[in-house]
Protein backbone atom coordinates (compact mmCIF):
# COMPACT_ATOMS: atom_id res chain seq x y z
CA UNK A 1 0.00 0.00 0.00
CA UNK A 2 3.18 2.25 1.30
CA UNK A 3 4.16 1.40 -2.15
CA UNK A 4 1.56 2.04 -4.16
CA UNK A 5 0.99 5.76 -2.26
CA UNK A 6 4.21 6.58 -3.50
CA UNK A 7 4.11 5.92 -7.06
CA UNK A 8 0.57 7.57 -7.27
CA UNK A 9 2.55 10.37 -5.49
CA UNK A 10 5.81 10.35 -8.28
CA UNK A 11 3.78 10.31 -10.84
CA UNK A 12 1.63 13.27 -9.39
CA UNK A 13 4.77 15.49 -9.16
CA UNK A 14 6.28 14.78 -12.23
CA UNK A 15 3.01 15.97 -13.60
CA UNK A 16 3.15 19.09 -12.18
CA UNK A 17 7.04 19.35 -13.16
CA UNK A 18 5.82 18.91 -17.09
CA UNK A 19 2.81 21.74 -16.83
CA UNK A 20 5.85 24.07 -16.49
CA UNK A 21 4.74 27.08 -18.97
CA UNK A 22 7.70 29.16 -20.82
CA UNK A 23 5.75 32.08 -22.06
CA UNK A 24 7.91 33.02 -24.98
CA UNK A 25 7.55 35.73 -27.62
CA UNK A 26 4.64 35.50 -30.18
CA UNK A 27 7.53 35.67 -33.10
CA UNK A 28 9.35 33.10 -31.70
CA UNK A 29 6.83 30.86 -31.48
CA UNK A 30 6.04 31.52 -35.44
CA UNK A 31 9.51 31.36 -36.36
CA UNK A 32 9.68 27.70 -34.58
CA UNK A 33 6.87 26.83 -36.69
CA UNK A 34 8.29 28.21 -39.68
CA UNK A 35 11.60 26.14 -39.34
CA UNK A 36 9.38 22.90 -38.70
CA UNK A 37 7.72 23.05 -42.13
CA UNK A 38 10.59 24.82 -43.65
CA UNK A 39 13.56 23.15 -42.55
CA UNK A 40 13.79 19.50 -45.25
CA UNK A 41 15.73 17.11 -41.59
CA UNK A 42 12.02 17.49 -40.34
CA UNK A 43 10.61 16.07 -42.73
CA UNK A 44 12.64 13.42 -43.66
CA UNK A 45 12.38 12.83 -39.90
CA UNK A 46 8.30 12.58 -40.75
CA UNK A 47 8.72 10.42 -43.45
CA UNK A 48 10.85 8.07 -41.30
CA UNK A 49 7.63 8.29 -38.85
CA UNK A 50 5.30 7.33 -41.15
CA UNK A 51 7.38 4.31 -42.70
CA UNK A 52 7.14 2.50 -39.15
CA UNK A 53 3.61 3.40 -39.21
CA UNK A 54 2.82 1.79 -42.17
CA UNK A 55 5.24 -1.13 -40.74
CA UNK A 56 3.24 -1.55 -37.55
CA UNK A 57 -0.19 -1.80 -40.30
CA UNK A 58 1.72 -4.42 -42.36
CA UNK A 59 2.26 -6.43 -38.64
CA UNK A 60 -1.27 -6.22 -38.07
CA UNK A 61 -1.65 -7.91 -41.43
CA UNK A 62 -0.02 -11.00 -39.84
CA UNK A 63 -3.58 -11.89 -37.84
CA UNK A 64 -5.67 -11.34 -41.56
CA UNK A 65 -5.98 -14.62 -44.27
CA UNK A 66 -4.20 -14.80 -46.80
CA UNK A 67 -5.22 -15.76 -50.95
CA UNK A 68 -3.64 -17.34 -53.69
CA UNK A 69 -4.86 -18.85 -56.96
CA UNK A 70 -3.44 -21.39 -58.47
CA UNK A 71 -3.44 -22.28 -62.83
CA UNK A 72 -2.05 -25.41 -63.87
CA UNK A 73 -1.44 -27.84 -66.47
CA UNK A 74 0.68 -31.02 -66.22
CA UNK A 75 1.29 -33.70 -68.21
CA UNK A 76 2.17 -37.17 -66.57
CA UNK A 77 3.67 -40.15 -67.99
CA UNK A 78 3.58 -43.10 -67.43
CA UNK A 79 -0.09 -42.97 -66.01
CA UNK A 80 -0.85 -45.05 -63.19
CA UNK A 81 -3.29 -47.83 -64.15
CA UNK A 82 -4.32 -50.97 -63.23
CA UNK A 83 -5.25 -54.57 -65.09
CA UNK A 84 -8.28 -56.62 -64.49
CA UNK A 85 -9.08 -59.61 -66.54
CA UNK A 86 -11.55 -59.39 -68.75
CA UNK A 87 -11.91 -63.71 -69.72
CA UNK A 88 -10.24 -65.39 -72.10
CA UNK A 89 -7.18 -65.14 -70.67
CA UNK A 90 -7.46 -61.05 -71.58
CA UNK A 91 -7.19 -58.28 -69.47
CA UNK A 92 -8.51 -54.42 -69.11
CA UNK A 93 -6.15 -51.66 -68.36
CA UNK A 94 -8.28 -49.14 -65.76
CA UNK A 95 -6.52 -45.82 -65.63
CA UNK A 96 -6.62 -44.57 -62.12
CA UNK A 97 -5.14 -40.66 -63.04
CA UNK A 98 -5.28 -38.65 -66.03
CA UNK A 99 -2.17 -38.41 -68.59
CA UNK A 100 -3.21 -34.18 -68.43
CA UNK A 101 -3.83 -33.20 -65.65
CA UNK A 102 -5.85 -29.72 -65.19
CA UNK A 103 -6.05 -27.50 -62.52
CA UNK A 104 -8.16 -24.09 -61.60
CA UNK A 105 -8.43 -23.82 -57.60
CA UNK A 106 -8.17 -20.65 -54.87
CA UNK A 107 -6.74 -21.46 -51.69
CA UNK A 108 -7.44 -19.63 -48.53
CA UNK A 109 -4.77 -19.76 -44.85
CA UNK A 110 -6.24 -17.88 -41.87
CA UNK A 111 -3.97 -18.20 -38.86
CA UNK A 112 -5.68 -19.07 -35.99
CA UNK A 113 -2.75 -19.70 -33.20
CA UNK A 114 0.70 -17.77 -34.19
CA UNK A 115 2.11 -16.47 -31.03
CA UNK A 116 4.84 -14.77 -33.29
CA UNK A 117 2.71 -12.18 -34.55
CA UNK A 118 1.81 -9.96 -31.33
CA UNK A 119 5.59 -10.09 -30.13
CA UNK A 120 6.71 -8.82 -33.59
CA UNK A 121 3.93 -6.40 -33.91
CA UNK A 122 5.09 -5.12 -30.27
CA UNK A 123 8.62 -4.87 -31.77
CA UNK A 124 7.11 -2.56 -35.03
CA UNK A 125 5.53 -0.30 -32.36
CA UNK A 126 8.27 -0.19 -30.34
CA UNK A 127 10.21 0.87 -33.74
CA UNK A 128 7.55 3.21 -34.10
CA UNK A 129 7.76 5.03 -30.44
CA UNK A 130 11.71 5.71 -31.16
CA UNK A 131 11.43 7.61 -34.06
CA UNK A 132 8.68 9.55 -32.61
CA UNK A 133 10.53 10.30 -29.82
CA UNK A 134 13.84 10.96 -32.50
CA UNK A 135 11.51 13.51 -34.49
CA UNK A 136 10.21 15.30 -31.27
CA UNK A 137 13.61 15.33 -29.90
CA UNK A 138 14.94 17.09 -32.99
CA UNK A 139 12.16 19.72 -33.02
CA UNK A 140 13.28 20.49 -29.61
CA UNK A 141 16.59 20.92 -30.51
CA UNK A 142 15.50 23.16 -33.52
CA UNK A 143 13.15 24.71 -31.51
CA UNK A 144 16.28 25.76 -28.92
CA UNK A 145 18.59 26.38 -32.11
CA UNK A 146 16.10 28.85 -33.11
CA UNK A 147 15.55 30.89 -29.66
CA UNK A 148 19.18 30.76 -29.63
CA UNK A 149 19.75 32.58 -32.92
CA UNK A 150 16.64 34.66 -32.09
CA UNK A 151 17.98 36.03 -29.04
CA UNK A 152 21.03 36.31 -30.37
CA UNK A 153 20.23 38.61 -33.02
CA UNK A 154 18.42 40.91 -30.00
CA UNK A 155 21.75 40.72 -28.05
CA UNK A 156 23.45 41.76 -31.19
CA UNK A 157 21.26 44.42 -32.17
CA UNK A 158 20.89 45.80 -28.55
CA UNK A 159 25.17 46.18 -28.48
CA UNK A 160 25.39 47.49 -31.82
CA UNK A 161 23.00 50.66 -30.27
CA UNK A 162 25.46 50.31 -26.89
CA UNK A 163 28.34 50.94 -29.43
CA UNK A 164 27.08 53.71 -31.43
CA UNK A 165 26.34 55.18 -28.69
CA UNK A 166 30.29 54.63 -27.61
CA UNK A 167 31.21 55.65 -31.30
CA UNK A 168 29.00 59.28 -30.91
CA UNK A 169 30.66 60.21 -27.82
CA UNK A 170 34.10 59.49 -29.00
CA UNK A 171 33.13 61.44 -32.22
CA UNK A 172 32.18 64.64 -30.22
CA UNK A 173 35.24 63.80 -28.24
CA UNK A 174 37.17 64.12 -30.96
CA UNK A 175 35.52 67.52 -31.78
CA UNK A 176 36.18 69.02 -28.82
CA UNK A 177 39.94 68.02 -28.88
CA UNK A 178 39.93 69.38 -32.17
CA UNK A 179 39.08 72.61 -30.72
CA UNK A 180 41.33 72.24 -28.22
CA UNK A 181 44.42 72.01 -30.31
CA UNK A 182 43.39 74.79 -32.42
CA UNK A 183 43.78 77.09 -29.27
CA UNK A 184 47.07 75.22 -28.22
CA UNK A 185 45.14 74.07 -25.20
CA UNK A 186 45.95 70.25 -26.01
CA UNK A 187 48.45 68.19 -27.75
CA UNK A 188 48.09 66.41 -31.34
CA UNK A 189 49.15 63.33 -29.22
CA UNK A 190 45.46 63.43 -27.84
CA UNK A 191 44.03 64.01 -30.97
CA UNK A 192 45.85 61.05 -32.50
CA UNK A 193 44.91 58.59 -29.46
CA UNK A 194 41.28 60.00 -29.54
CA UNK A 195 41.44 58.56 -33.22
CA UNK A 196 42.63 55.90 -32.70
CA UNK A 197 40.19 54.76 -30.11
CA UNK A 198 37.46 55.83 -32.53
CA UNK A 199 39.14 53.25 -35.20
CA UNK A 200 39.41 50.67 -32.69
CA UNK A 201 35.23 51.41 -31.39
CA UNK A 202 34.35 51.66 -35.45
CA UNK A 203 36.11 48.07 -36.29
CA UNK A 204 34.30 46.39 -32.84
CA UNK A 205 30.96 47.57 -34.46
CA UNK A 206 31.95 46.52 -38.04
CA UNK A 207 32.21 42.98 -36.17
CA UNK A 208 29.02 43.03 -34.02
CA UNK A 209 27.53 43.85 -37.71
CA UNK A 210 28.78 40.74 -39.21
CA UNK A 211 28.03 38.44 -36.20
CA UNK A 212 24.45 40.01 -36.86
CA UNK A 213 24.35 39.33 -40.31
CA UNK A 214 25.74 35.52 -40.03
CA UNK A 215 23.14 34.68 -37.18
CA UNK A 216 20.28 36.36 -40.12
CA UNK A 217 21.62 33.90 -42.49
CA UNK A 218 21.21 31.07 -39.93
CA UNK A 219 17.38 31.92 -39.09
CA UNK A 220 16.30 32.28 -42.53
CA UNK A 221 18.03 28.70 -43.13
CA UNK A 222 16.34 27.71 -40.77
CA UNK A 223 12.72 29.36 -41.43
CA UNK A 224 13.24 29.73 -45.21
CA UNK A 225 13.37 33.85 -43.94
CA UNK A 226 15.24 36.03 -46.04
CA UNK A 227 16.92 39.86 -45.62
CA UNK A 228 18.58 41.04 -42.53
CA UNK A 229 15.47 43.39 -40.74
CA UNK A 230 12.48 41.45 -40.84
CA UNK A 231 12.92 40.32 -36.70
CA UNK A 232 10.44 43.18 -35.09
CA UNK A 233 10.89 41.77 -31.67
CA UNK A 234 13.42 43.72 -29.50
CA UNK A 235 12.63 42.57 -26.14
CA UNK A 236 15.52 41.01 -24.31
CA UNK A 237 14.40 39.68 -20.91
CA UNK A 238 16.71 37.14 -19.21
CA UNK A 239 13.96 35.21 -16.87
CA UNK A 240 11.52 34.00 -20.26
CA UNK A 241 12.83 30.63 -19.49
CA UNK A 242 12.99 30.48 -15.90
CA UNK A 243 12.17 26.62 -14.75
CA UNK A 244 11.00 26.56 -11.29
CA UNK A 245 10.91 22.85 -10.46
CA UNK A 246 11.61 21.20 -6.83
CA UNK A 247 13.45 17.87 -8.85
CA UNK A 248 15.02 19.02 -12.70
CA UNK A 249 16.08 15.74 -12.44
CA UNK A 250 12.97 13.57 -11.91
CA UNK A 251 11.43 16.39 -15.02
CA UNK A 252 14.31 15.25 -17.24
CA UNK A 253 14.15 11.32 -16.37
CA UNK A 254 10.46 12.15 -17.60
CA UNK A 255 10.70 14.67 -20.75
CA UNK A 256 14.04 14.35 -21.69
CA UNK A 257 14.35 12.98 -25.34
CA UNK A 258 17.63 10.86 -25.47
CA UNK A 259 16.23 9.60 -22.39
CA UNK A 260 12.91 8.32 -23.76
CA UNK A 261 14.73 7.26 -26.43
CA UNK A 262 17.20 5.34 -24.53
CA UNK A 263 14.37 3.46 -22.69
CA UNK A 264 11.99 2.87 -26.21
CA UNK A 265 15.35 0.73 -27.27
CA UNK A 266 15.04 -1.57 -24.05
CA UNK A 267 11.52 -2.40 -24.97
CA UNK A 268 12.64 -2.75 -28.66
CA UNK A 269 15.41 -5.37 -27.60
CA UNK A 270 13.37 -6.91 -24.71
CA UNK A 271 10.17 -7.77 -28.07
CA UNK A 272 13.35 -9.37 -29.93
CA UNK A 273 13.83 -11.77 -26.85
CA UNK A 274 10.33 -12.51 -26.87
CA UNK A 275 10.73 -12.81 -30.45
CA UNK A 276 12.99 -15.46 -30.52
CA UNK A 277 11.27 -17.49 -27.49
CA UNK A 278 8.21 -17.59 -29.26
CA UNK A 279 10.10 -18.33 -32.92
CA UNK A 280 9.85 -22.68 -31.59
CA UNK A 281 6.39 -22.23 -31.02
CA UNK A 282 3.58 -24.10 -32.99
CA UNK A 283 1.57 -22.36 -35.27
CA UNK A 284 -1.98 -23.61 -36.21
CA UNK A 285 -4.03 -22.33 -39.45
CA UNK A 286 -7.12 -23.23 -40.82
CA UNK A 287 -7.00 -23.55 -44.67
CA UNK A 288 -10.07 -23.63 -46.62
CA UNK A 289 -10.36 -24.08 -50.94
CA UNK A 290 -12.42 -24.70 -54.06
CA UNK A 291 -11.65 -24.75 -57.69
CA UNK A 292 -11.94 -27.21 -60.91
CA UNK A 293 -9.85 -30.15 -61.56
CA UNK A 294 -10.04 -33.65 -63.24
CA UNK A 295 -8.99 -36.74 -62.06
CA UNK A 296 -12.60 -37.87 -60.12
CA UNK A 297 -13.08 -41.45 -60.24
CA UNK A 298 -14.66 -43.42 -62.14
CA UNK A 299 -14.24 -40.37 -65.37
CA UNK A 300 -10.65 -39.18 -64.41
CA UNK A 301 -10.32 -36.81 -67.83
CA UNK A 302 -13.58 -34.77 -67.19
CA UNK A 303 -13.03 -31.51 -65.24
CA UNK A 304 -15.13 -31.02 -61.55
CA UNK A 305 -15.50 -28.79 -58.86
CA UNK A 306 -14.32 -29.59 -55.84
CA UNK A 307 -13.55 -28.23 -52.20
CA UNK A 308 -11.90 -28.94 -48.98
CA UNK A 309 -11.37 -27.47 -45.44
CA UNK A 310 -9.11 -28.20 -42.81
CA UNK A 311 -6.68 -27.10 -40.12
CA UNK A 312 -3.26 -27.84 -39.66
CA UNK A 313 0.06 -27.49 -37.37
CA UNK A 314 3.35 -26.54 -38.32
CA UNK A 315 5.94 -27.02 -35.34
CA UNK A 316 9.61 -26.07 -36.14
CA UNK A 317 12.34 -28.54 -35.24
CA UNK A 318 15.10 -27.06 -36.41
CA UNK A 319 13.97 -23.39 -37.54
CA UNK A 320 15.91 -21.49 -39.95
CA UNK A 321 15.96 -18.54 -37.87
CA UNK A 322 18.29 -20.31 -35.47
CA UNK A 323 16.33 -19.32 -32.26
CA UNK A 324 19.26 -19.75 -29.68
CA UNK A 325 21.63 -17.40 -31.48
CA UNK A 326 18.51 -14.63 -32.28
CA UNK A 327 17.80 -14.95 -28.50
CA UNK A 328 21.78 -14.32 -27.05
CA UNK A 329 21.69 -11.39 -29.74
CA UNK A 330 18.75 -9.80 -28.47
CA UNK A 331 19.74 -10.63 -24.71
CA UNK A 332 23.08 -9.06 -25.74
CA UNK A 333 21.56 -6.11 -27.48
CA UNK A 334 19.17 -5.44 -24.35
CA UNK A 335 21.74 -4.89 -22.19
CA UNK A 336 23.78 -2.63 -24.12
CA UNK A 337 20.41 -0.50 -24.30
CA UNK A 338 20.46 -0.87 -20.28
CA UNK A 339 24.08 0.53 -20.04
CA UNK A 340 23.37 3.65 -22.71
CA UNK A 341 20.27 4.05 -20.48
CA UNK A 342 22.54 4.66 -17.53
CA UNK A 343 25.19 6.66 -19.42
CA UNK A 344 23.02 8.91 -20.81
CA UNK A 345 21.29 9.79 -17.10
CA UNK A 346 24.58 10.31 -15.80
CA UNK A 347 25.42 12.91 -18.85
CA UNK A 348 22.00 14.22 -18.23
CA UNK A 349 23.15 14.71 -14.77
CA UNK A 350 26.15 16.53 -15.54
CA UNK A 351 24.51 18.89 -17.76
CA UNK A 352 22.15 19.73 -15.33
CA UNK A 353 24.23 20.46 -13.01
CA UNK A 354 26.75 22.36 -15.35
CA UNK A 355 23.82 24.53 -16.40
CA UNK A 356 22.58 25.27 -12.71
CA UNK A 357 25.97 26.50 -12.44
CA UNK A 358 25.88 28.49 -14.72
CA UNK A 359 22.38 29.97 -14.09
CA UNK A 360 24.03 31.33 -10.40
CA UNK A 361 27.44 32.34 -11.94
CA UNK A 362 24.87 34.28 -14.12
CA UNK A 363 22.91 35.22 -12.10
CA UNK A 364 25.49 37.18 -10.04
CA UNK A 365 27.07 38.58 -12.79
CA UNK A 366 23.96 40.26 -13.77
CA UNK A 367 23.15 41.76 -10.38
CA UNK A 368 26.58 43.09 -9.90
CA UNK A 369 26.48 44.71 -13.25
CA UNK A 370 23.81 47.62 -12.25
CA UNK A 371 26.27 49.09 -9.58
CA UNK A 372 28.77 48.72 -12.29
CA UNK A 373 26.79 51.07 -14.27
CA UNK A 374 25.87 53.26 -11.83
CA UNK A 375 29.62 53.63 -11.19
CA UNK A 376 30.62 54.11 -14.79
CA UNK A 377 28.23 56.63 -15.03
CA UNK A 378 29.19 58.85 -12.41
CA UNK A 379 32.91 58.60 -13.39
CA UNK A 380 32.25 59.41 -16.60
CA UNK A 381 30.25 62.62 -15.91
CA UNK A 382 33.17 63.41 -13.24
CA UNK A 383 35.76 63.19 -16.17
CA UNK A 384 33.66 64.99 -18.60
CA UNK A 385 33.54 68.08 -15.94
CA UNK A 386 37.04 67.90 -15.43
CA UNK A 387 38.50 67.95 -18.79
CA UNK A 388 36.64 70.93 -19.70
CA UNK A 389 38.49 72.52 -16.76
CA UNK A 390 41.70 70.59 -17.82
CA UNK A 391 41.96 68.90 -14.63
CA UNK A 392 42.51 65.55 -16.53
CA UNK A 393 44.17 64.06 -19.44
CA UNK A 394 42.52 62.83 -22.70
CA UNK A 395 43.41 59.25 -21.79
CA UNK A 396 41.86 59.45 -18.68
CA UNK A 397 38.36 60.85 -20.34
CA UNK A 398 38.74 58.42 -22.94
CA UNK A 399 39.14 55.33 -20.24
CA UNK A 400 36.05 56.68 -18.77
CA UNK A 401 34.24 56.43 -21.93
CA UNK A 402 34.96 53.21 -22.32
CA UNK A 403 34.38 52.20 -18.54
CA UNK A 404 30.99 52.93 -18.87
CA UNK A 405 30.11 51.23 -22.63
CA UNK A 406 31.83 48.13 -21.81
CA UNK A 407 29.49 47.92 -18.31
CA UNK A 408 26.96 48.31 -20.74
CA UNK A 409 28.01 46.13 -22.71
CA UNK A 410 28.68 43.46 -19.82
CA UNK A 411 24.95 43.96 -18.69
CA UNK A 412 23.81 43.03 -22.09
CA UNK A 413 26.26 40.28 -22.01
CA UNK A 414 25.47 38.57 -18.54
CA UNK A 415 21.63 38.66 -19.29
CA UNK A 416 22.22 37.13 -22.77
CA UNK A 417 24.76 34.58 -21.28
CA UNK A 418 21.80 34.14 -18.15
CA UNK A 419 19.09 33.69 -20.65
CA UNK A 420 20.70 30.96 -22.46
CA UNK A 421 21.55 28.49 -19.66
CA UNK A 422 17.85 29.01 -18.70
CA UNK A 423 17.36 27.81 -21.87
CA UNK A 424 19.96 24.95 -22.13
CA UNK A 425 18.07 24.01 -18.68
CA UNK A 426 14.83 23.44 -20.31
CA UNK A 427 15.93 22.02 -23.21
CA UNK A 428 17.57 19.55 -20.68
CA UNK A 429 14.42 18.61 -18.72
CA UNK A 430 12.69 18.60 -22.16
CA UNK A 431 10.50 21.42 -21.84
CA UNK A 432 8.18 22.32 -25.23
CA UNK A 433 7.06 25.64 -25.16
CA UNK A 434 6.26 26.18 -29.29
Amino acid sequence: MKALILFITSLFSVNLLSAQVIRAPADLKNFVEQSFLKYSRVGEMNDLVNLNEVKVELGKTAFYPTAMGDISYRRQYPTPAIQFPSGQGQTQEVRIQPANNYNASVMLVQPLVDMRVSSLLNKAKSELDISNDRLEGFKSDLAYQVAQVYYSIIFLNKSLYVQQQQLNLLQSTLKQISVKVKNGDALSYDLVSTQVKYTSAGNFYTDLKAQLDKQYNMLGMLTGGAGKDYLNDTSFNSAVFNLVADSVSALAYHNNPEIRIAADKIKSAGWDIVSADRSRLPVLNLQAGMGYKNGFMPNIDEINFNYYAGMGITIPILPASRPDFQRKMAVINQHASQLALETQKASLNKDLLNALDDIQRNQKKLASADTLISQAELAQDLAEDRYKFGVITNLELLTAVSNLKDAQLSQLQFGYNLLLSRMDLCRLAGIRWW
